[in-house]
């Protein structure tokens, strides 16, 4: 047993049947207090087949002590799962389900996806697979039926570590109103990623629980799931993503629920319940400027690497940028980057290990919070790529075909700094 699993990993689910030599994937499907568990199973049933066996871990959660309601409804979905699977066998996927307490403290989405994740890593190490995908989906989500032969075809040609899955939010069943808020909250989740994109930024990819895979091997070097209970998956794959090898999958889609939820502090259940209770019209985003300040640090990251005018050089930024610099004690920071790194290769890869995801993150909301507040989302969209539209369904769409057409070797740190390289 690998050190991961003997020393960070969850307890094991205690699934009986061992998996065929020949599995491949294994789908995680995180449940917490949800009704409408067999739609999303029913979307996985009928998937065309890689050839390879497939499983999918079923993780029905929830804390101890938890509400005699959600306790009853878990109960519910596990009872109306086990008979869901029982009438439904197709040769090479396989179905389990548990349904399990989690530690008050800890409880959450993280700890449920952590659980059936670190199985699956069980599971695959049973076996002696180390390249085998582990994929995240969500209860509440579908699929288009060439799901999981696209997520198997791309990790076997394209050699991937890790990747996110194109999505598109639910609109079925949504008042107007409601569907304007699912609209303008899937343009800020784009807009982000884009913006960064636009800059140059190589670590720009959506990071949605409910569509992302990595393999098994990865999973383990990034040290696993985290406990979060809200954003595990945006913490989780920036640390799979410096691993390289990582793309958005855009020849098939997942469609994640557009309903109002309480399941997690923020994301989409919680912005959707926000939008209906506030009466909005419009979300806001980050303001355009915030992407060209951030813009002017990474094409003086060259600069760098052994400066020892550093000051000097810091001073050609924008004087907001330079202040976020120096609250986080970037010259010192810059020392310790510099002495571990021999070349300049080295030094872009250590560089972007500090300036990650996070970081990055960090400082568009100091910006945001300091000198450019955030303006409506339609507006900040059509700034950035210079549109005339109005329609903010029309304004999506450009959005979602955008992302349909990114490749990832679009932005790496050769075509970025390729006269330095």
């Amino acid at each position: 047993m690998s050190i991961y699993l003997e020393r960070y990993a969850f307890p094991p689910l205690g699934i009986a049947k061992k998996p065929l030599p020949n599995t491949e994937m294994i789908v995680v499907v995180p449940v917490f207090n949800e009704e409408y568990l067999l739609v999303a199973l029913e979307s996985l049933f009928v998937c065309e087949l890689p050839l390879c066996s497939v499983e999918v871990i079923i993780v029905i959660n929830e804390p101890e002590n938890c509400e005699q309601s959600i306790s009853e409804q878990n109960t519910a979905t596990y009872n109306q799962a086990i008979e869901w699977i029982n009438m439904h066998t197709k040769k090479g996927l396989f179905f389990y389900v548990k349904h399990i307490k989690l530690n008050k403290k800890h409880a959450g989405v993280g700890l449920a996806r952590k659980a059936g994740m670190d199985e699956a890593t069980l599971r695959f190490e049973l076996i002696n697979n180390e390249k085998g995908i582990i994929l995240c989906y969500d209860a509440d989500c579908t699929c288009d039926s060439n799901y999981l032969l696209e997520v198997y075809n791309r990790f076997s040609n394209n050699k991937l570590k890790g990747a996110s899955i194109n999505f598109e939010h639910k609109f079925d069943n949504l008042s107007p109103f409601e569907k304007e808020g699912i609209i303008q909250y899937e343009l800020h989740l784009r807009y982000y990623i884009n913006a960064l994109r636009s800059i140059g930024y190589p670590h720009a990819f959506h990071t949605i629980g409910s569509s992302m895979a990595v393999r098994v091997d990865i999973y383990k070097k990034a040290g696993g799931m985290n406990k979060r209970k809200a954003g595990e998956d945006f913490h989780f794959l920036h640390k799979v993503i410096p691993y390289q090898n990582y793309e958005e999958i855009t020849s098939t889609t997942i469609y994640p629920s557009a309903r109002v939820s309480n399941r997690v502090p923020f994301g989409t259940g919680k912005a959707m319940g926000t939008w209906l209770n506030t009466n909005k019209k419009e979300l806001l985003s980050y303001h355009p400027q915030i992407f060209k300040e951030i813009a002017e640090l990474l094409k003086q990251v060259p600069y760098h690497f052994n400066n020892k005018q550093i000051e000097k050089e810091l001073n050609k930024l924008p004087q907001p940028v330079v202040e976020y610099l120096k609250s986080e004690n970037y010259v010192d920071v810059l020392k310790s980057i510099n002495r571990q790194s021999n070349t300049i290769n080295v030094f872009f890869t250590r560089w972007y290990a500090w300036f990650n995801g996070l970081k990055i993150l960090h400082l568009v909301h100091f910006l945001r919070d300091n000198y450019y507040p955030s303006i409506p989302i339609t507006e900040a969209a059509i700034r950035l790529i210079s549109t005339h539209m109005e329609d903010s369904f029309a304004i999506l769409k450009k959005y979602r075909t955008m992302d349909q057409n990114f490749k990832a070797t679009q932005i790496n740190l050769t075509h970025l700094y390729s006269e330095f390289l």
